[in-house]
């Protein structure tokens, strides 16, 4: 379903302006004092003594048993579960990591709705490379990027 947009703004399916990786660790890679993040389906981040990214991203997990998948930000050094999407813009001057972010983040209660399975729901490649995502200006992404931003910090702290 297309939506007007506003001026200068495109709409754009994932598949055409992100890449999905995964990791490859299984859950019981977790260290309860390692040095790197561990990224799982889980609200909780892990910590594990590897890591197989270094980069800035979003973290989406794959599963979840209710259909709530846990998104987060992240940038530095650290490894990520079988079951969960490490997101990278494709071209940053087209689209950044943090404004990708926010906009996955308002796509939660969709991903909950295309989900497939019974017992645990799963988000596919096929179901998230289909889904519309909203490109501003670079301008504008890092606006909206910068306020939510700092809303963030507020609520943190």
């Amino acid at each position: 379903m297309s939506q007007a947009l506003p001026n200068g703004w495109t709409q754009k399916k994932l598949a055409e302006i992100v890449r999905f990786k995964t990791g490859k660790l299984d859950s019981n890679a977790a260290k309860p004092n390692g040095k790197y993040p561990f990224f799982t389906c889980s609200q909780k981040t892990l910590r594990t003594d590897t890591y197989s990214f270094d980069t800035e991203c979003v973290l989406l997990a794959g599963n979840n048993a209710n259909g709530i998948f846990p998104i987060k930000y992240y940038s530095g050094k650290f490894d990520v579960y079988q079951r969960t999407y490490v997101i990278r813009a494709l071209d940053n001057q087209r689209l950044i990591n943090r404004y990708l972010y926010y906009a996955l983040q308002i796509k939660l209660d969709l991903f909950r709705t295309l989900s497939t399975g019974a017992t645990t729901k799963f988000l596919t490649l096929a179901i998230l490379n289909d889904i519309d995502l909203a490109l501003p200006p670079l301008t504008a992404q890092r606006k909206i990027a910068a306020i939510l931003s700092a809303y963030d910090d507020l609520i943190e702290n």
